[in-house]
């Protein structure tokens, strides 16, 4: 599947018997999406407990299968109409936005509201808000040496999903949905955040999105330490929850472009411009899985699954859900290494020595060979860049740097070359059969 992401399974198991194995593997009842990613979750906790800070981004998204009637299993999405599932995913990252791997997964239907809902009714009923704390409960604390701060979206906005955080040890950066009363209920939240000091600026890269550019845009900085009054006619909550608020608002954005506002609820304090535009940075990483999201879809083409069960399509997602992650990673290598190198700094991305460290002989041949250099010469960022020019990339001054879709059309042509280079090596017994 890794080999050739885009690709329907009967595409990538070429074989009958492959494919009938496939399909026996993603419909066995004992196969589960929690058992398929244990494995990756382990490892990928491993690499956390290697950094002082990690980034713990969740997000929810609808999959669509509204085209396939056959499939068997599915729930209401979109304005009810459709037909698909909901799919929570937290990834890790490293503060500077690198996805280190899947900490947890929830695939779920959604449950409609019925007519009359009471209170009561409502908090009993499977809804998108408790993925937040059953995500933080799940994955838990990663160790005393490692800072673990969780990091979601408007919908992340719930007091159950910051109070677990508490419990379990971890932090939390939340951007704000509610306008909700504080210090006990004199002031409400944006009022209050309005009223305070500018305490500086930031600048912050907005990606491509919408069909509006890549931009920078200036954020007016201001922040304080607040206390959320508890949810009212909630009794699973009684006491006041301390935090602090960074406030972002892009004051000149261009024309015809909506401007960034952000209220930004966390657990982690500050007491300086620096520690707010640190928080600010943070969030801004949550981006990343919203391009993780894309490679699921566009990159591996998930919701063209002809899978007829929605348990089977679960299985098949936990595994295209690792291989989103491995998308992102090259392209986060590539881009490091096709970055312009700084005058007079030796960087390892122009150093023959550590591309041979890590790649196999048979790509260094082809690779070499497109970018018409010795083998022994090529760097890694000739590596790169030379992949990343088959998959499209022009390299003119104001492209920017490579994106996913771009390194994997690039590395599935050069892998396609190396696989040929490959089978026309003789093999080492190939004297024996004359």
């Amino acid at each position: 599947m890794a080999a050739a992401p885009n690709q329907s399974l009967p595409t990538q198991c070429a074989d009958w018997p492959d494919l009938k194995a496939a399909y026996r593997f993603l419909n066995h009842p004992d196969v589960t999406p929690e058992l398929i990613q244990s494995t990756h979750r382990q490892q990928a906790r491993q690499l956390c407990q290697k950094h002082k800070l990690i980034l713990a981004i969740e997000d929810c998204t609808e999959l669509d299968f509204t085209s396939h009637p056959a499939t068997e299993g599915l729930g209401p999405i979109g304005d009810g109409h459709g037909r698909g599932m909901l799919q929570h995913s937290t990834l890790a990252a490293t503060p500077d936005g690198h996805v280190l791997g899947v900490l947890h997964q929830i695939f779920r239907n959604r449950v409609p509201a019925k007519e009359g809902e009471t209170r009561r009714e409502r908090r009993e009923r499977p809804k998108e808000s408790d993925f937040w704390h059953e995500s933080v409960e799940a994955v838990g604390a990663l160790g005393p040496e490692t800072r673990l701060v969780h990091v979601a979206d408007r919908g992340g906005d719930d007091f159950s999903m910051m109070v677990a955080c508490g419990h379990h040890e971890v932090g939390f950066l939340v951007r704000a949905q509610h306008d909700r009363c504080i210090n006990d209920g004199t002031n409400k939240l944006w009022s209050y955040m309005e009223a305070q000091a500018i305490a500086g600026y930031r600048d912050v890269p907005v990606p491509a999105r919408d069909g509006q550019p890549a931009r920078v845009a200036s954020l007016a900085v201001r922040f304080s330490r607040v206390r959320l009054d508890p949810p009212k006619g909630d009794p699973r909550f009684q006491e006041p929850l301390e935090v602090w608020v960074v406030s972002v608002i892009e004051e000149n954005p261009p024309k015809n472009i909506e401007a960034i506002e952000w209220m930004l609820l966390t657990s982690e304090a500050i007491s300086s411009r620096e520690q707010a535009c640190e928080r600010v940075d943070w969030y801004a990483c949550r981006w990343v899985i919203e391009e993780w999201h894309k490679a699921e879809k566009t990159g591996c083409r998930l919701e063209a699954s002809q899978l007829k069960d929605a348990e089977a399509i679960r299985c098949l997602a936990s595994f295209i859900a690792v291989i989103a992650v491995r998308m992102l990673q090259l392209r986060d290598l590539a881009q490091m290494a096709t970055v312009s190198p700084v005058k007079g700094r030796n960087s390892s991305a122009d150093r023959p020595e550590a591309l041979r460290a890590v790649v196999p002989y048979s790509w260094l041949i082809v690779v070499a060979h497109l970018a018409t250099c010795r083998p022994e010469k090529l760097t890694p960022r000739q590596f790169w860049l030379t992949i990343a020019k088959r998959g499209g990339f022009i390299g003119r001054k104001g492209d920017g740097l490579p994106g996913w879709q771009t390194i994997w059309r690039g590395w599935y042509d050069v892998m396609m070359m190396v696989r040929g280079v490959e089978m026309c090596t003789p093999h080492p017994d190939a004297e024996t059969y004359g």
